[in-house]
Order: structure tokens, then C-alpha cells, then sequence
């Protein structure tokens, strides 16, 4: 069974304090300045999944992208937390389908303590060397005490210090909320890919070679196999009529790599809700049209919820002139930060077309 989200409310996230998104869509489209809070959304959104793990958190501490020493996990929770309110407190409420709603709080207090060397080094996974020390030395470190609640009642409980450099990303397979998948502006080129079930889908599978065709009209196929330089791993190679041998994906351009993640991510969430930040990145104009369209009716096919994140005119007029069929489904938030608060402007598909075409309102 689906689960979807009618509404989703954000009551302190960063810089975010009571913005309340209501009559959710199965596609909805959130728009606005620069540094209004889309992506904050998006994050806070992605959580839902799997918020007893402090893992399903580390998104939004903005650190996955931030290697080896450089790579502090307290810096990052700490800056997730208002830096207006004394008491760190992250905290939203969603509203399913069932009018069920359900509130998620994370809070944190920090403590000033002792640890022995021996587990600073145990914490972030490394191996001490040299002779051991008759004393046990202990280093003065800051800690944060992070505790996660469902409507008030706890769930989990953690512990960062101010020294740690990596942290569980252990997520349970099953979610005990709702599956969301987050894919990020630059996720296409990391070769992060969910390809497996449209490969073993005769439908999908012909719908996928289909847009790659917009890309290049010579490809014949695409199949996992087995790399000579990884036997244990697959590789996903594109047969052409222009090439005698497959060409490996990776060969191809940074537009249909995102073509074919934002496909594989439609089947990847199915019956729960995908996150596309910035989701036209990559994909030239003349692609938009056919990719969106069949991104977007697959949505509807396969039950997933799309929150689209975009500040581009002609990505957010392709979307809501994708299809008369689609319309219905479509709602478009513009989010704006006035004298440090925050509001939306909610409009349906229908409503957003007239609005530009007729009154010259600027949607973005």
C-alpha cells in the first residue's frame, strides 16, 4: 500500500520556523529565491524514512560530501538546529493519507567530558599504534546528547562527539514511517543508479530505451554485466549501431546519466515519495519535454509522491504543461523568507498556467 503525505509542516529546521505545506499533491513543485529553504525541505522530508536512526539524519547535516578528517559529524547536527532558539530542537509534523498525524522532534544538549584515548580512536574506526602506555590517557572533548522523539515519545537515543569523523548510516530495510528517496543536483555523476527492476521489466525496460533514444537514436540496449576490471561487480553497458563493442554508461554524458537516474529512482520508490532537489540539472531543453513527462506519469503508474525542487522558468513551465492528464495532479509552492519568516504561496497546475500567462505573475 501507498504512503503518501497530504500534509507536512515545519515547525524549527535551520532557518525554517512554522511553514506549514497543506492540500499535497502527488506532484508537487517547491520554487523560490535562493536560500529560501527548498533543499531544507527536501532534507527534513528525506527523514521520514527512518528517523530512530541517527543516520537517516546525517543528510541533512550536509557531511556526505565531506571527506576524512575534514568530515566533523558534530559541526554538521550542530548547524541543523536553529541558531536562534537556546534549546536545540528540530521538529515536523506530516498528516497521511488517513489523516493520521504524526510528529517527528530531535533534540540535542551538549556536555563538556573526559573519554579514554583508547575510545576516541575506537569511535572513528582507527587502529592505534606504537607502545602501549602503563597510564591511560583521557582527552577533554565536547559532546552532543541526541534524542529523537515520536509524538513525545522517544525512540532513539545517540551520542556525537567533537572529534568524530564517521557515524552509522545503518537504515532498517523496512521502513516504520514512510520510504522517501532523496537524489541530489549531482547524484548523476556519482553513478549512483537504481537499475536492477527496470532491467527485469519488459515495460519499463522498453520505456527506458525509448528516452535514451533522445539522447542517441543508434542505442540498441542496456544490460548489466560483469567489468574486466571488477569481476564481482556489474557494469551498465549500452549497446549501439555505431560501435561494434558496448560502450559503458559512464561513457555517455552527464544528461543521460540523469535521465536514467531519475527513471531508475521513479521504480526505486515506488508506492512511497521521491525527492529530486534541483531535478532538471543536466538535462538539456530539448530533452525535457519527453523526460518529464514519462518521469512524471511513471510516478502516477508506480504510486510515488514527486516533490520537485527548481528555480528554473522553463523547467517548472515544461512540468506544468506536460500533459493535460497530469495537470490534476500538480501543485506548485513558492516559498519566500520576509524580515526572517517565513511564508508559501499555493497554487494548483490550472491556477499557476493562468497566473503567468494572464496576470504575468512571476511563479519563481
Amino acid at each position: 500500500m501507498a504512503k503518501h503525505i497530504q500534509e507536512f509542516i515545519v515547525h524549527d529546521y535551520k532557518g525554517i520556523h512554522e511553514l506549514k505545506f497543506d492540500s499535497l499533491n502527488s506532484i508537487n513543485i517547491l520554487t523560490g529565491d535562493n536560500n529560501c529553504g527548498k533543499t531544507s525541505v527536501l532534507e527534513l522530508l528525506s527523514t521520514m524514512d527512518n528517523p530512530q536512526y541517527t543516520g537517516a539524519w546525517v543528510l541533512c547535516s550536509r557531511m556526505n560530501n565531506v571527506r576524512g578528517r575534514n568530515r566533523l559529524f558534530f559541526n554538521g547536527f550542530f548547524n541543523m538546529f536553529p541558531i536562534d532558539n537556546n534549546d536545540k530542537s528540530i521538529s515536523y509534523t506530516y498528516m497521511d493519507m488517513e489523516n493520521k498525524l504524526t510528529t517527528i522532534t530531535l533534540t540535542a544538549t551538549m556536555e563538556e567530558t573526559q573519554i579514554p584515548e583508547k575510545e576516541m580512536f575506537r569511535i572513528n574506526g582507527l587502529m592505534r599504534t606504537g607502545f602501549s602506555k602503563k597510564e591511560e590517557e583521557f582527552i577533554d572533548t565536547t559532546c552532543m546528547h541526541l534524542q529523537t522523539y515520536k509524538n513525545g515519545t522517544e525512540i532513539n537515543k545517540d551520542t556525537i562527539f567533537d572529534f568524530q569523523t564517521r557515524i552509522s548510516h545503518y537504515i532498517s530495510k523496512e521502513s516504520l514511517f514512510v520510504h522517501t528517496t532523496y537524489v541530489s543536483p549531482v547524484e548523476h555523476a556519482t553513478d549512483m543508479l537504481y537499475l536492477n527492476e527496470i532491467l527485469s521489466n519488459p515495460e519499463l525496460y522498453e520505456e527506458l530505451l525509448a528516452i535514451l533514444k533522445e539522447f542517441d537514436n543508434n542505442i540498441i540496449n542496456i544490460s548489466a554485466l560483469k567489468s574486466e576490471n571488477s569481476p564481482f561487480s556489474s557494469e551498465y553497458m549500452v549497446l549501439t549501431k555505431n560501435h561494434q563493442n558496448a560502450l559503458p554508461l559512464n561513457a555517455y554524458g552527464d544528461g543521460m546519466k540523469k535521465a536514467v537516474l531519475l527513471l531508475s529512482a521513479i521504480v526505486k520508490s515506488r508506492g512511497g515519495i521521491l525527492l529530486l532537489d534541483e531535478f532538471e540539472t543536466a538535462i538539456h531543453t530539448s530533452a525535457m519535454d519527453s523526460i518529464f513527462s514519462w518521469l512524471l506519469t511513471s510516478a502516477l503508474k508506480l504510486d510515488v509522491q514527486v516533490f520537485l525542487t527548481s528555480h528554473s522558468k522553463e523547467a517548472i513551465e515544461k512540468v506544468l504543461k506536460s500533459s493535460t492528464e497530469l495537470q490534476s495532479h500538480i501543485n506548485l509552492y513558492t516559498l519566500y523568507d520576509f524580515e526572517r519568516k517565513n511564508y508559501i504561496r499555493m497554487m494548483n497546475c490550472q491556477e499557476a498556467i493562468h497566473a503567468q500567462e494572464n496576470l504575468g505573475l512571476e511563479l519563481r
